[in-house]
């Protein structure tokens, strides 16, 4: 690999300019690695998370695994940051039944969410047919879950009118 070639591939991989990546190459002897890691330590380049090698069948060569982007990072982080909140809300707030104002499940949303996916066919049959024996559904904790519990409140007052439908026939 000429200068020419060692000196693009620097400017690409360290995103420096040319006269730069020259006198990187040039401090260090024409090896890329040198090069790079000099960059770094002056800040002229970022640190990645890389493996260098400048030594592949006797000619210099610069083998770079592809790091994830900062984009990706962020995107990662943000995804996992949400994970945690959402868990962690989860875990501060209960799903709440009552009947005539006595409490008769008072659980964590997250053993909520588990039982809904793993048998909803039996539970959403089960807490249709409680409505109708006067159960309240609501969302109580640490975060308010106004429009939670708003929806449940329109969902009592629905199976109520159904109710008193059924009665005056």
């Amino acid at each position: 690999m000429d200068t020419f070639e060692k000196v693009e591939k620097l400017r690409e991989k360290a995103n420096v300019t040319f006269e730069e990546a020259k006198a990187a190459l040039d401090e260090a002897n024409g090896d890329l690695l040198d090069a790079m890691i000099l960059l770094e330590k002056q800040g002229k380049a970022e640190s990645h998370k890389e493996s260098f090698s400048t030594k592949e069948a006797g000619t210099d060569v610069l083998v770079v695994d592809q790091p994830e982007t900062k984009n990706e990072k962020k995107r990662g982080n943000a995804f996992t940051d949400k994970l945690k909140v959402l868990w962690h809300k989860s875990c501060e707030n209960n799903f709440v039944v009552e009947r005539n104002e006595e409490t008769i499940v008072n659980i964590p949303i997250w053993v909520f969410i588990i039982v809904l996916v793993l048998t909803w066919h039996v539970t959403l049959i089960a807490m249709i047919v409680a409505l109708f024996f006067g159960c309240r559904y609501s969302f109580r904790g640490a975060s308010e879950m106004k429009f939670a519990n708003d929806v449940c409140d329109k969902v009592h007052e629905a199976a109520d009118k159904v109710k008193e439908e059924y009665n005056k026939l």
